[in-house]
């Protein structure tokens, strides 16, 4: 159940983009807003200076430290004031957060009573990304305990969502969120495998799952490149939400953003949920 939703936002596009998103959700559940900007942390620090003044061959100017941290400060406040707007509008209950710290680690230390993240995605960029994530959103999907929605849409869409899956831990798990939201939201879901999963029962076990459940799915089975299928059948059924796994079965993996994970991210032309 879906009662407290996060967002950071930095009153960029992108950002903007999240909010508005999440604004939907939080209608649709009944849920409330809680609109977060973090001043990083860096921008303030000496070395951070010294790096530019070096690079620009010129020497710090007096107060540097307080007059950045007054602008950052009300770039801060405008961003928050613009969540709320748009949240007032909506009629969204909601509140905000200004702190300052590491982006994603305040992200994520704010995030611990919240049952979900929303961040914005930009799409004008996204293909020169070639399968890398931004590090905040990389470190927030990482590190964080709650599922995060990445998103370059501002409104949901109704049509069938879709659950990737291989059979492993963090494939289940992914599985009972998509189930969870598929039935919430009134809408079917499928499932897919991308060169039979682990094992040849992959989708059988998929299915059992959501009959229990009462979930109205459609199975089925690809081969080829997993990051490419995924992101294939996703655009051919023009799914409303992907929901995977941020990693795979390796412990080591769990270090970094799984590639297949990485590749739907940052070419799949919906919003993605991803879980731990």
């Amino acid at each position: 159940m879906i009662k407290s939703i996060l967002i950071p936002t930095d009153g960029s596009e992108s950002a903007s983009i999240g909010v508005d998103y999440a604004i939907e959700w939080a209608k649709h559940h009944k849920a409330k807003l809680h609109g977060l900007h973090v001043i990083d942390v860096k921008l303030l620090e000496g070395p951070f200076l010294r790096d530019i003044s070096a690079s620009l061959g010129t020497a710090p100017y007096a107060n540097y430290e307080g007059n950045m941290s007054m602008v950052l400060e009300e770039r801060g406040k405008a961003a928050l004031a613009d969540f709320e707007k748009r949240c007032v509008a909506a009629d969204v209950s909601c509140d905000t957060e200004l702190t300052t710290g590491v982006v994603p680690q305040a992200i994520i230390e704010q995030s611990d009573l919240v049952d979900l993240i929303v961040m914005g995605r930009g799409g004008e960029h996204n293909q020169w990304l070639d399968g890398l994530l931004g590090s905040t959103s990389e470190s927030v999907i990482r590190r964080g305990k709650q599922p995060v929605i990445v998103t370059g849409h501002v409104t949901p869409a109704q049509s069938p969502f879709l659950a990737a899956y291989d059979g492993s831990n963090h494939a289940k798990h992914a599985l009972q969120t998509a189930a969870e939201v598929a039935k919430n939201w009134s809408v079917s879901l499928h499932v897919l495998a991308v060169n039979g999963g682990t094992g040849k029962d992959c989708l059988d076990e998929a299915r059992e799952y959501l009959d229990q459940h009462e979930v109205e799915s459609e199975f089925v089975e690809r081969s080829g490149n997993a990051g490419e299928a995924i992101v294939a059948y996703a655009e051919e059924i023009k799914t409303g939400l992907l929901v995977m796994g941020a990693f795979g079965h390796s412990k080591v993996l769990e270090l970094v953003i799984g590639s297949t994970t990485a590749f739907a991210m940052n070419h799949a032309n919906c919003p993605v949920l991803l879980t731990r």
